[in-house]
């Protein structure tokens, strides 16, 4: 919901979109409310059925929740353009304004961890660190992050209230209305604060690592076509997760962008808004919102998780699970960087763990058969 927009203290605008009748858009809200909540679910599923607990899937659990939280004000919107009025009281109107930017900043900023989780995955030769710590790190960001996102907008929450109209107003059908007691200038900065913050930061950063990872793979492409086989076997699956990550980066910026576009110009624009203003509010907002229901698709689509886990466990009892997880092969990460220039022709190939997400090389140990 663009909370920004519905709340800056201008001329009332007419009923939300009034150009566009209501049946269609509570259709397509209803679709992709029910899709988002029932993918993400099934991602996040999907991920801890088949213990794929990696870093890497820890931020797409992370993006999934904040996905889930994100589409829990369509409803909220919904409902506001049946009753073009404010019927939840100054409580409700503080925790939509709460959630909707709590959810796009943590969902932002997984997205940003995932661009520099795969540039530094792709880079590394050697494991510095094992996967556990590499999660606790993940975790530690992660926890600080919600923290952060809960902490932004409580001074602007904080000062919203329900204005109740004047009865001269009431000719327009409005009754009260979510507003701010915020001068135009505290939310013009507000909203540029914002901006900053949880969208043109994030976006560089995304964006610096993300073509420094596009250039890395453009080299290493070039380079592997002196490999072996199986090493380039092994780019094609490393390639993946990141393909999964550049992908949803992607989606992002495609799907964010013209939301704020429109809070930029809303802002700015003195001279009121215009009167496809609300056509173009809901447009935007459906693909804000389709963007929850693309991250969670892209995952189910380009991962081996989810058909690994519907193939092996057959939606079966969780016993039935954790019995056939005890016949899997035993693997370990490489600890020794891959000497591809002096590796021996007749080696044994990497194998990679499906439930890994593709994203690292592993070989198998033959020592941990028996030792396990």
């Amino acid at each position: 919901m663009n909370s920004t927009l519905s709340i800056l203290p201008s001329v009332p605008p007419p009923p939300l979109v009034l150009s566009l009748p209501p049946i269609p858009q509570l259709v397509i809200l209803g679709i992709i409310f029910v899709a988002s909540v029932a993918l993400n679910c099934v991602s996040i599923i999907s991920i801890v059925g088949a213990r794929a607990i990696t870093p890497i899937n820890l931020l797409i659990i992370n993006l999934a929740v904040s996905d889930i939280v994100y589409s829990l004000t369509i409803p909220i919107f919904a409902v506001h353009i049946v009753i073009p009025w404010w019927p939840f009281g100054r409580v409700g109107c503080q925790l939509a304004i709460a959630i909707d930017i709590i959810a796009m900043i943590v969902g932002v900023y997984t997205i940003t961890a995932l661009s520099v989780e795969r540039y530094m995955d792709v880079r590394e030769t050697t494991r510095r660190y094992n996967d556990q710590v590499k999660c606790a790190l993940v975790l530690g960001y992660i926890v600080i992050l919600w923290i952060f996102a809960i902490l932004f907008p409580l001074p602007m929450s904080s000062s919203l209230f329900v204005h109740n109209r004047s009865r001269a107003a009431l000719v327009s059908g409005v009754v009260s209305e979510c507003k701010s007691s915020w001068s135009a200038g505290e939310l013009s900065r507000y909203v540029q604060l914002k901006f900053a913050c949880a969208f043109l930061l994030p976006s560089l950063i995304t964006c610096t690592f993300s073509f420094r990872l596009i250039l890395f793979l453009h080299r290493w492409s070039l380079r592997s076509r002196r490999l072996s086989v199986s090493h380039r076997s092994l780019n094609i699956y490393k390639r993946r997760a990141t393909t999964l990550v550049l992908l949803i980066i992607i989606a992002f910026f495609v799907l964010w962008s013209p939301l704020w576009i429109l809070q930029l110009y809303d802002t700015f624009n003195e001279r009121g808004p215009t009167r496809y203003i609300q056509i173009l509010n809901f447009v935007t907002l459906v693909f804000v919102y389709a963007n929850g229901l693309l991250n969670p698709l892209l995952y189910l689509i380009l991962t081996q998780n989810f058909r690994e886990y519907i193939r092996t466990n057959k939606w079966s009892t969780w016993n039935t699970r954790r019995r056939s997880k005890m016949n899997d092969a035993t693997f370990f990460y490489t600890t020794k960087p891959v000497n591809h220039e002096h590796q021996i022709a007749d080696q044994q190939t990497s194998c990679i763990l499906p439930n890994d997400d593709d994203q690292h090389a592993f070989v198998a140990n033959e020592a941990s058969s028996t030792a396990n």
